[in-house]
């Protein structure tokens, strides 16, 4: 439960797909009349290529918080990761969670579907047996898909009962799509071959093919060959003639899916399986129904509001990457968001670490996609914008939802990635419009490119200044920040700056005895050692091999030294002890400290690095006489 109300998860690919859409509309139509609310998860791709992009995508699922989901809807063929959606059902269910797959079985949920093959068959029967055909062609989709292979099976089937022998010549795969489509209407229209008086296909986008193949070559549907389709889907509606096909009842498919939800959340004993019949629609493609001219000017002016929408909200998108993807600030990537409708209604949320990474681009710093604390660095909304950065806590899914977020419309999360590295999420609460959905993929590129820019700035900068092996500054980053805190101390009497130099005793030995591995483990040893030494912001460097300097402006200058010693004595003599290594970790330091007037950073360096090597010395001069002794 959330904000007072029942949750729905539903775990879909591309909320902006019209079939997609759809889908959420008629949930969240009977979600809102049960009293639930959905949060829909959802990657901007159908994870069908296994890519680092569709990695990234994936993560969205991570966000699931099953202390608040009462439910969750899995469409399983809509989601081409099946291997996915087996393990987002096996989670469900260990959360005791109610889990129905949509269309595609997974294992150990309520799983329903529609009975294609009922309807199917009714249209099959309908271009055979009504129509008294004997010479009807038929295009399948992929070969062995279940669902293709399935309507082959039916239209042999009916081919069988009315006594008419099956040609495996009227038979081709156009694989649900135009070009194949294509390629097997060109094998049914070669020339000397006899003209099919029907072709039955098993979707609507082949059967529209079908038909502009067809008026190429001359013929008419039906006049000259009779067209059926399969799936209703939204562009026949402006398809001349009017196809003759079968629709699903998306609305009758989401009420069972709730009613199975609330049904099983009270303990009624519920069905492992349920189906949703298809509705046959007769109509002008196989001459049932007479041709009938379609509203060109509606569908045309319906078309041009929806292109000039994308048009505006393309050209937005275009204008705001454009300056989001030089920007090093975010600060300056939410300035730039702030006042654009485009971004209203959504919250960004982005990782407490995500940037300040450690590893660089191309690698995540955690070992979860998501911290357990974010960051809302966004929010849009029309009475009142937000840029404040809030910290929260993530199960909270957004701050201050219960002021901005309507319970009465989804709740969409997408995740924020570059690549295969999560960045964050964004938090999406839009009106059910589809042209406002069309947003979101739109939106989460600029977010990710923005921020994921802010990364790569970022990591590379770091590349620039720290050393790699023990993360604390090298050369170069020590003289780019210790220059203005050395000039602070130069110009104020009352400040003290310190210096100092270590190096590790023994690395040859150790290297040459317990190989360089160990030799980088020491020199680490002693990198952590002077930053738990330096309580007052100094700044670690190492210059290379296995010296370090570290400085900074401290308090007490005739106390700092010995102080400073005393605890990289007692971080090292404490590895020591634990470490269980055959060598000990041994370092010689030298600090100066004192006012710098009338010096510079370099002529204190070389003091420190004296005192130093004189440390180092009396260290060789003890070891001498213990092996003497």
């Amino acid at each position: 439960m959330f904000n007072g109300r029942k949750i729905i998860a539903v775990c879909v690919a591309k909320a902006f797909d019209m079939n997609s859409f759809e889908y959420i509309c008629e949930l969240n139509k009977s979600a809102v009349e049960k009293g639930f609310s959905l949060f829909v998860y959802q990657p901007n791709t159908d994870l069908d290529h296994g890519d680092r992009n569709d990695i990234g995508e994936k993560y969205v699922f991570d966000l699931m918080d099953f202390d608040k989901i009462d439910g969750v809807v899995i469409f399983s063929e809509i989601i081409k990761d099946n291997a996915l959606s087996d393990a987002l059902a096996e989670k469900a269910r260990k959360h005791n969670k109610p889990v129905i797959a949509v269309e595609r079985f997974v294992e150990g949920c309520i799983n329903v579907k529609y009975d294609y093959k009922d309807c199917f068959e009714k249209i099959v029967r309908h271009i055979i047996v009504d129509h008294k055909l004997t010479k009807v062609n038929f295009i399948a989709g992929f070969e062995g898909n279940d669902f293709s292979e399935e309507r082959l099976n039916v239209y042999k089937k009916v081919l069988e009962e009315q006594g008419i022998p099956y040609d495996p010549e009227r038979v081709g795969y156009g694989n649900f799509w135009e070009d194949p489509t294509r390629e097997v209407m060109a094998k049914f229209l070669a020339e000397g071959k006899e003209l099919p008086e029907a072709i039955i296909c098993s979707n609507d986008t082949m059967a529209m093919t079908a038909c502009k193949c067809l008026y190429e070559k001359g013929y008419s549907v039906p006049e000259d060959v009779l067209i059926s389709g399969f799936d209703g889907i939204d562009e026949e509606r402006y398809h001349t003639p009017r196809l003759t096909t079968c629709r699903s009842s998306k609305s009758q498919m989401a009420s069972l899916i709730v009613q199975l939800i609330e049904d099983q959340m009270q303990g009624k004993e519920v069905p492992d399986e349920a189906v949703v019949s298809f509705e046959m629609v007769i109509s002008q493609s196989c001459g049932c129904v007479d041709r009938k001219a379609i509203d060109a000017t509606t569908v045309l002016a319906d078309m041009q509001v929806r292109l000039n929408w994308y048009q505006t909200c393309s050209l937005s998108m275009t204008g705001i990457l454009a300056q989001i993807s030089s920007k090093r600030n975010p600060q300056l990537i939410i300035e730039n968001l702030h006042g654009n409708e485009v971004f209203y209604n959504v919250y960004c949320c982005i990782n407490t670490d995500a940037l300040n990474p450690k590893s660089g681009l191309i690698e995540s710093d955690n070992a979860k996609p998501f911290t357990d604390e974010m960051l809302m660095v966004y929010r849009g909304n029309w009475q009142e914008p937000s840029q404040r950065v809030i910290k929260f806590d993530r199960k909270d899914i957004a701050p201050e939802y219960e002021k901005y977020i309507d319970m009465n419309n989804p709740i969409v999360f997408t995740c924020i990635h570059y690549l295969d590295v999560p960045i964050g999420y964004l938090c999406i609460n839009y009106s059910l419009f589809l042209r406002v959905y069309e947003r979101i993929p739109q939106i989460a590129e600029a977010f990710g490119t923005g921020f994921g820019n802010v990364r790569m700035y970022t990591a590379m900068e770091r590349l620039y200044t720290h050393d790699t092996l023990t993360e604390l500054y090298n050369r170069r980053g020590f003289y780019q920040l210790i220059a203005s805190r050395f000039e602070t101390a130069q110009n104020n009497p009352e400040l003290s700056m310190a210096i100092v130099s270590a190096d590790l005793d023994g690395l040859k030995y150790i290297n040459d005895n317990f190989g360089h591995s160990e030799g980088d483990n020491a020199i680490k040893v002693v990198a952590m050692a002077l930053e738990y030494a330096a309580v007052e912001g100094e700044i670690c460097s190492r210059f290379g091999g296995d010296e370090f300097v570290v400085a900074g402006i401290v308090q007490n200058e005739n106390t700092y030294a010995d102080e400073f010693k005393s605890r990289v004595d007692e971080y090292i003599e404490r590895y020591n002890s634990v470490s269980g290594r055959p060598y000990k970790v041994e370092t010689s330091i030298g600090i100066v400290c004192f006012k710098p007037q009338g010096t510079t950073i370099d002529e204190m360096i070389k003091q420190s690095d004296n005192l130093m090597y004189a440390d180092k010395a009396s260290h060789k001069e003890v070891r001498s006489r213990v092996r003497y002794d």
